[in-house]
């Protein structure tokens, strides 16, 4: 029975090397189907997932699959979890996690490692390797306490074929956690047989328990008289073979002693072999710390309390610029430490040698080669009673950092720029904000006890717009904004401020705080409104000179529009005239109903004088009113008050519209109308002379998307190109033997673009000039 155990233990224990080419197979096996389902290109990681659950099942391992830039588990979360409890570790850690995917990057590419608990009473194997051209480890870990499937395989194969070796007896085993008997009739069946019902089984029979495994190993006897019987047939063959017996007891005894010694060469070598690769890993956390020292860039110095001599490392010396040897005891030392700082490091470096405090951590100036002085953190401990161990790290620029920012503050504390930190929530609840609030009559108490946040001194009606450019911001991953907005000061005052505000996020992206200032803009804004009113004013002015002029236009054609109205009136008061005389001459004769209807024409031609008198005199009436009037009405009215000019020469006026209703000035668009009609005439008069030809205006009114557009065309010839964009130019004209005044198209397209918000264009069409205004 002794003889089996031992053989069982060693078989169990040989059988990790084929676990651990298994392990090593299965990640071979996972790297080829990543390569093959294009790693270098891009591949769904529910692929690899799902490929990793078919293999956990089939070989009954488990897969871990983390990548080595954020050190977060891809796959196999549960398995990293499960070895802290495995280890058992007391580290102080904050992210385990991430602690041990860096301590497997660090010790296990290509490796097997061996994670045990603290009582050997579990154990894992693992095998890890990295992807190459992605930033993935994947590994394998067998099943927790491999040893127990490690020491059934083990039983299980051997113990049908080492009873079959056996005379007399033969083994039999019962696994008590899943109630399997096994071989119990030497035939390799196995029974479901309950705890309390083995003793039917076992008796008298010797028995071994693998008390952790719950294991029971028996060797069973068989019945007496057999047994006699098979120990007399081997007598008689050992009396006849005796000599024989000596020889293979001495051979068995070479081969035992071989056996033996290849068993005890291959424990050593197996433990030789753990502690080569503890002194690897030993060696890799050395190398690690080196190098944890050289990244910190901190410098080292070790010091003897007894002699008080230190020795500085290199990095310590560069730091302040000394050769070694220059600086060697604790004396020295501190002689170069700033006399203002001297103090408060001998009474801490005092209080740590006493025992009252853990650590010896200290700020304080200290003097470098070139006499000036810098700041530095010293961290140390004293280490069993006569040494101390400190660094010391530069933070002369955070420091110097750190008394500019107080400058800053000052600065600002008692002057018109106030300075403020906000924590980016509903109420932007206040974390920092400059003394310069007093300004307002607030104090810096009342927003550090959160009695009042930042919203609450903004104008009511400004808070959503301040809110709204910061959503804007973070939206369009703006890094700042600027703003003008109104605040309210304790005293219920309006001021205006000018506000930056910067965006300050955290390491996940996210806008966590705003950090800005605000800038009293009161004075600029009132100076500003005041100057709106005095624009206002002056604008006022320059269309009221605008109207004038317009109305000097009219008043410099009355003659030419004097002579219009003599025209119209010289038909009538002949009709008149002749009238009068024909009832002179026919008094008595005629009747009474002859009397009345010459009286009725007379009053009819009376009639139209005073009609045309109306129409010149609306028209000469200036108008600041907006009304809504019909454009082809207009036009026509317009028509009227040049028709005489138009007859004069020979003329043909044609317009084609819808009837189209506006809301504008209607007085001046008439003068629009009349400016161009006008300016007609006058090109007819100067083409007549070189040749003759019928002379036409045709006006055009349609519709053109929400605007009216206006098209004036007539055939009395081009404008020279070269003055073509000159013709809207004050005082511009190219007619002084015609007495022009150079105001004419000047006023149309002041009227048109300034008071009627319009746009008017001119451009030479065949051999004519076209009009276009849009209204």
């Amino acid at each position: 029975m002794r003889n089996y155990i031992i053989n069982i233990k060693y078989n169990a224990s040989s059988n990790f090397d084929d676990i651990e080419i298994e392990l090593s197979n299965s990640i071979s096996e996972v790297i080829g189907f990543i390569h093959s389902n294009g790693v270098n290109t891009y591949i769904d990681i529910e692929i690899i997932k799902g490929y990793l659950r078919k293999l956990e099942h089939q070989y009954n391992i488990d897969f871990v699959l983390f990548d080595t830039i954020n050190y977060k588990a891809v796959y196999g979360d549960n398995i990293i979890r499960e070895l802290e409890s495995l280890i058992n570790s007391k580290m102080q850690v904050n992210n385990f996690t991430n602690e041990i995917l860096h301590y497997i990057e660090y010790i296990g590419d290509d490796n097997i490692m061996y994670w045990l608990d603290v009582d050997k009473r579990a154990i894992k194997l693992s095998f890890f390797r990295k992807l190459k051209n992605v930033y993935w480890m994947i590994g394998s870990f067998s099943k927790v306490d491999d040893m127990k499937a490690l020491t059934l395989k083990s039983i299980m194969d051997s113990i049908y074929n080492k009873s079959k070796s056996m005379q007399g007896s033969y083994f039999y085993f019962y696994d008590e956690e899943n109630k399997k008997l096994v071989n119990f009739d030497n035939n390799g069946e196995i029974k479901t047989v309950e705890k309390n019902d083995l003793k039917n089984f076992t008796k008298g029979d010797i028995s071994h328990t693998f008390k952790k495994y719950r294991y029971e190993i028996f060797i069973k006897k068989l019945d007496d008289s057999l047994e006699i019987e098979e120990i007399s047939n081997e007598f008689s063959k050992k009396l006849i073979f005796g000599y024989l017996i000596v020889s293979f007891v001495a051979l068995l005894l070479i081969l035992s002693a071989n056996f033996f010694g290849r068993f005890i060469n291959t424990i050593f070598n197996r433990y030789n072999k753990r502690l080569e690769r503890r002194n690897f890993l030993f060696k890799k956390w050395k190398e690690r710390y080196e190098l944890a020292i050289i990244a910190s860039n901190d410098g080292l110095w070790d010091m003897n309390l007894n002699t008080k001599e230190i020795f500085f490392s290199k990095r310590w010396l560069d730091m302040l610029g000394y050769k070694r040897g220059e600086i060697r005891n604790f004396n020295q030392w501190l002689n170069i430490i700033h006399e203002d700082d001297k103090q408060n490091v001998l009474r801490e470096y005092s209080k740590h040698i006493e025992k009252k405090s853990q650590h010896f951590i200290c700020e304080y100036r200290i003097k470098d080669k070139k006499g000036n002085y810098k700041w530095v953190l010293v961290r140390g401990k004293e280490f069993n009673s006569n040494r101390m161990l400190m660094m010391s790290m530069n933070i002369d620029k955070r420091v110097q950092l750190s008394k500019e920012l107080r400058e800053v503050e000052s600065l600002t504390e008692f002057g018109r720029i106030v300075i403020f930190r906000l924590n980016n929530n509903d109420n932007l609840s206040v974390k920092f904000i400059s003394k310069s609030i007093t300004r307002y009559d607030y104090e810096v108490e009342e927003f550090e006890s959160e009695k009042k946040s930042f919203i609450d001194i903004i104008y009511k009606e400004d808070i959503s717009i301040f809110k709204n450019n910061i959503e804007k911001a973070i939206k369009e991953n703006q890094n700042s904004f600027t703003n003008i907005f109104r605040i309210l000061d304790n005293q219920k005052q309006i001021k205006w401020v000018y506000n930056r505000t910067i965006l300050i996020k955290d390491d996940y992206g996210e806008v966590r705080s705003l950090y800005g200032y605000l800038n009293d803009i009161t004075k600029i804004k009132a100076s500003e409104e005041e100057l709106k009113q005095k624009v206002k004013k002056e604008v006022e002015k320059n269309l009221e000179m605008d109207r004038l002029l317009v109305q000097q236009n009219k008043l410099a054609s009355m003659g030419e529009m004097l002579g219009n109205i003599s025209h119209q009136w010289r038909q009538p008061l002949n009709n008149i005239s002749l009238i009068i005389h024909f009832l002179r001459d026919s008094y008595g004769i005629l009747s009474k109903d002859e009397f009345i209807e010459n009286v009725k024409d007379a009053k009819l031609q009376l009639e139209f004088m005073s009609q045309t008198i109306d129409d010149f005199r609306n028209f000469y009436k200036p108008s600041k009113q907006i009304m809504e009037f019909d454009i082809k009405e207009s036009i026509l009215k317009s028509y009227k008050i040049v028709a005489t000019a138009f007859e004069q020469n020979d003329m043909e006026f044609k317009i084609e519209s819808e009837s189209i209703i506006i809301k504008n000035y209607e007085n001046e668009f008439e003068q629009v109308i009349v400016n161009i009609l006008s300016n007609a005439v006058d090109a007819r008069k100067i083409k007549i002379k070189e040749k003759e030809f019928k002379a036409k205006v045709n006006i055009d009114i349609k519709r053109v998307d929400k605007k009216v557009k206006i098209t004036i065309f007539n055939n009395c010839g081009n404008i020279d190109e070269n003055i073509i964009d000159r013709i809207f130019e004050p005082y511009f004209t190219t007619k002084f033997e015609n007495q022009g005044t150079g105001i004419g198209l000047y006023m149309t397209k002041l009227i048109v673009e300034k008071n009627m918000k319009g746009h008017i264009e001119v451009e030479n069409v065949d051999d004519g000039v076209e009009f276009r205004i849009i209204i």
